[in-house]
């Protein structure tokens, strides 16, 4: 391969880097934006590295392929790539308080980011920065905000109830006029005329952060309340 020919395909593979960059970074400014945990540097980052990965599996090897004896399966750096995402995503998952699980779209936006590099590294510019625009758009429009993505809300409460007063019938009334479930029990008696109910609740989703509050601050019986 001539000097001339050899620049031209270098400055080929640094193009599919560089757009495979800026398709990271666009989906990590939505996502800090966003403040996950997961921001621009990283999404660029990771792009980067599977759009070269790809590279190097596809174009890494070409001076040793046909040499007799030798067999090479340049598939694998590309495999690689991918048993690299569940180390990503495990980092990025997390389970909060009572199993509640936080960081799978995050996680899922990184794996993609990945395949978005694969797809540039390997010269599918059209494909990459096509689903680019579709996880753009997915992350723009498909939020919390949109009412199919909204999930109910998971809290922990503590009340105190008196004995042989109707109090946890009251309460309990209280909650269900707002289609409000309550489970986990935790019951623990102070004195002898007062138990301390513990317990979980979930919440509608469709009931705003105001009206959460409202309803429990209305609740005379209601000692802590704790969004999980």
């Amino acid at each position: 391969m001539d000097i001339p020919v050899m620049v031209l395909t270098q400055m080929i593979y640094f193009l599919r880097i560089g757009v495979a960059c800026i398709c990271g970074i666009l989906i990590g400014t939505e996502r800090q934006q966003r403040t996950k945990v997961a921001g621009v540097k990283t999404h660029m980052m990771i792009s980067l590295a599977a759009a070269l990965m790809m590279l190097i599996s596809k174009y890494g090897f070409t001076d040793v392929m046909g040499i007799a004896g030798l067999s090479v399966d340049v598939s694998r750096v590309a495999a690689g790539i991918i048993t690299g995402v569940g180390i990503l995503g495990g980092g990025l998952i997390y389970t909060g308080k009572q199993g509640a699980v936080s960081g799978i779209t995050t996680a899922a936006g990184v794996w993609v980011t990945i395949g978005i590099g694969m797809a540039i590294g390997s010269g599918m510019y059209a494909l990459g920065i096509g689903t680019t625009g579709i996880v753009l758009l997915s992350q723009l429009f498909l939020h919390k905000n949109l009412k199919i993505c909204q999930q109910p809300t998971r809290a922990q409460v503590v009340f105190h109830v008196e004995n042989n007063k109707g109090i946890y019938e009251k309460i309990t009334k209280e909650l269900d006029k707002y289609k409000i479930s309550l489970f986990q029990f935790k019951w623990e008696r102070k004195s002898k005329n007062l138990l301390q109910l513990r317990c979980q609740v979930v919440i509608p989703a469709e009931l705003s952060k105001e009206e959460i509050v409202q309803i429990f601050t209305n609740i005379a019986e209601m000692e802590t309340f704790e969004i999980l």
